[in-house]
């Protein structure tokens, strides 16, 4: 049970029901734990239990919770499906917003639109598109997210991009609950002429409150939104294939799905500016190797036996060190004929080639670029995750960026008996986006069961946000929360715009900013500059490896 008062929890209970709110332990530990970040166990939940959890059930009913909130000065965070760990409460002692009961879903065909509220998931949503020709945007996390939560409020990024655009922008009129607990609508919603626009008649300020990263939960709470929806040539149910968890989806009619492979980046980069400038290709994703075999395999000790045995297929391999996963996808058999023609043709002037793969690979990665279905299975790979860079920006950057990724790793993965996973290439995960410009993030994976690996895995993605600032590689998403202040300056200083608005919209600091920025520079952003040189200059590195240590206390007996 939490310590607060009874009548602050009434106060709830007349906003929502007394069925809707809790401050019972096993409910507000629940919230502690949000998957992507932390496994089940005490040792590693977040240690921010929120002080009660309170399920609104209309857009009404958020106001009056954020309303309560304000009157008695309690932060407040709002999350839906709770993904990551950045969905939970950034201060103890928070109270944690769950919009579970909020699952509305509208399909407007002949707008190519949705009209979705927070819990409304990818996966539901895509059915539903897919009866009428038509898919959305899927992120990362896979199926279970909420394209909500990614359009207003977190990135946004995802492996259909090129078909598919990521969520910040195809957001369109949106719902919103500001940290006073006023509701206001966006675009056309706010002159009550539909969802079909962020801008035109009515306010339009899409990008103060979202950005290109966003808010994290830290400009109060949004509640419905239009989100743009594309064209499917697929069927109206997706075919599945293969038992659990080898579940994988044959290429539907007039569809294919290859993976390529090439010697060079150089030459990789070059045809994917032809993949990409002739249309041939609707999805071109690269999961790195590692990730590949862990989609391929049922369990860790599977891929670990394969591995050492030197039978996990090519494609899981370096020899898929440099290379795309893509799918082609037509209405018509000549479409379809015509996208085979052009997409041979590009591999032929760039020595690039289809390699050998089973069914049933063909299938899982066919079901990983159309659903994100596989993309969380990179979490298997350790009990935590972290990401050391994420850049949007141009496709010439891709050859620099991966060897930027492998001169700060060093040896720290790719030797044995290194400091990190055991892995054959670096782990940068790439998509198009647009059919403009590509994303990429690099996940080591890391255990909090072993001190040392978690440590250079810190150690590791602060480097590598440090040679981003020395020589930046495009837009770098992942400078956030505390890290704003430490990196902003050096990065065009999103900090100080981003400290603007939420000083604007949020006076009394109340919804959660941990992963978003503070009203203040916290202190240790000024002492950063010299901090850095020391800690990460050669004879500096073991005392900041020391302090980490500690930090992250004792290895796991287990």
């Amino acid at each position: 049970m939490s310590n607060l008062p009874p009548h602050i929890l009434k106060a709830f209970e007349a906003v929502v029901g007394p069925d809707n709110v809790s401050d019972e332990d096993f409910v507000v530990n629940c919230h502690d734990w949000m998957g992507l970040g932390a496994d089940p166990s005490t040792r590693t939940l977040l240690g921010k239990a929120p002080a009660a959890v309170v399920m609104p059930g209309s857009t009404e009913e958020v106001a009056g919770v954020v309303k309560v909130c304000n009157q008695y000065k309690l932060k407040f965070k709002a999350h839906s499906t709770g993904y990551g760990n950045y969905s939970g409460v950034g201060t103890k002692g928070s109270i944690s917003i769950d919009l579970c009961r909020m699952k509305g879903l509208e399909i407007d065909p002949e707008s190519r639109m949705a009209i979705i509220q927070p819990y409304t998931t990818a996966g539901e949503l895509v059915s539903e598109a897919h009866k009428h020709q038509l898919m959305c945007h899927i992120i990362g996390a896979g199926p279970i997210h909420s394209p909500l939560a990614s359009a207003t409020s977190f990135v946004g990024v995802g492996v259909a991009g090129n078909h598919t655009s990521i969520n910040s922008r195809n957001m369109l009129s949106l719902e919103w609950v500001t940290p006073e607990g006023e509701i206001v609508r966006i675009g056309s919603s706010g002159s009550d002429a539909g969802w079909f626009t962020g801008e035109g008649p009515g306010p339009g300020f899409r990008g103060m409150i979202r950005g290109l990263y966003g808010a994290a939960g830290g400009l109060g709470v949004f509640t419905k939104i239009g989100i743009k929806l594309y064209p499917w040539a697929g069927p109206k149910t997706l075919e599945w294939s293969g038992p659990h968890p080898y579940r994988g989806t044959p290429p539907p009619e007039n569809f294919a799905t290859y993976q390529l492979d090439w010697d060079n980046w150089e030459d990789a980069t070059k045809a994917t500016q032809m993949m990409k400038n002739s249309k041939a290709v609707a999805f071109i994703n690269r999961m790195p190797p590692a990730a590949v075999g862990h989609c391929l395999t049922a369990t860790n000790r599977e891929y670990y036996d394969l591995q050492r045995t030197g039978k996990l297929p090519d494609i899981a391999t370096k020899a898929n060190a440099v290379g795309w996963s893509v799918t082609t996808m037509a209405w018509t058999k000549a479409q379809f004929d015509w996208n085979e023609a052009v997409l041979n043709k590009i591999l032929a002037e760039t020595n690039g080639r289809k390699m050998d793969i089973s069914e049933r690979e063909r299938d899982i990665l066919t079901a990983a670029v159309l659903t994100s279905h596989y993309v969380a299975r990179f979490n298997r790979m350790g009990d935590c995750a972290g990401v050391s860079m994420g850049v949007l920006d141009s496709i010439n950057l891709i050859p620099e960026v991966v060897k930027r990724t492998n001169d700060d790793i060093g040896d720290k993965e790719t030797k044995a008996g290194g400091k990190m996973m055991e892995v054959d290439t670096e782990q940068n995960w790439m998509w198009l986006s647009e059919g403009r410009h590509f994303w990429t993030e690099n996940n080591p994976a890391s255990t909090r069961s072993f001190v040392k690996n978690i440590v250079v895995c810190v150690d590791f993605i602060l480097s590598s946000f440090i040679s981003n600032e020395k020589k930046p590689l495009g837009a770098a998403l992942f400078v956030h929360g505390e890290a704003s202040d430490l990196f902003g300056p050096k990065l065009g200083h999103p900090n100080k715009w981003m400290r603007k608005v939420k000083n604007t919209w949020d006076p009394n600091n109340l919804s959660d900013s941990k992963h978003f920025i503070q009203p203040e520079a916290a202190k240790e952003s000024k002492a950063w500059p010299i901090a850095k040189k020391i800690f990460f200059h050669p004879w500096g590195k073991p005392i900041f490896r020391k302090i980490l240590t500690k930090e992250f206390g004792k290895d796991d007996p287990k």
